[in-house]
């Protein structure tokens, strides 16, 4: 896998965020627009305080988002896992597990996350990076049911 190097996202980078995560958010999930969702996801991110983190990859396609990672602080010196999304030419690739390094390094006490419970290939990726279900909840967006996990360190 050629390098990665990861920044704070900036306001120019907007347009390629959302095009990498609606389109990483279609691919799994075809049934919903996630065009549509975007204004209320980059919002959502922006009330969190959350920081954004892209993942550009140093080789022919140097200068493109190959990653993203969202990371909100929360009350209790942990952060929580707002988003990770890749496009699907870069699953498998190893740099989710890379994204998710990044964030355990950035994180205080624990990390969180909640995930789709149907989203089989996210929970096993979490549960192999050491993450343990908490609880389980509905999302708000889909009404569909979700898992709670949480790393500690």
């Amino acid at each position: 896998m050629a390098a990665v190097t990861l920044r704070l996202a900036e306001a120019a980078d907007e347009p390629a965020l959302k095009s990498l995560w609606c389109g990483a958010w279609q691919a799994t999930y075809p049934a919903f627009d996630y065009q549509a969702r975007w204004p209320g996801q980059w919002g959502r991110w922006h009330l969190l305080e959350a920081e954004i983190f892209v993942a550009l990859r140093e080789d022919a396609t140097a200068g493109s988002i190959v990653g993203m990672l969202v990371l909100a602080p929360q009350d209790d010196d942990a952060l929580l896992l707002e988003q990770i999304a890749l496009p699907p030419t870069e699953q498998g690739s190893g740099l989710a597990h890379l994204l998710m390094l990044f964030a355990k390094q950035k994180a205080g006490s624990a990390l969180r996350l909640t995930v789709n419970a149907f989203n089989e290939r996210a929970i096993r990726f979490y549960e192999r990076e050491d993450f343990e279900r908490i609880g389980s909840g509905v999302n708000p967006a889909s009404g569909l049911p979700t898992f709670d996990y949480e790393w500690r360190r």
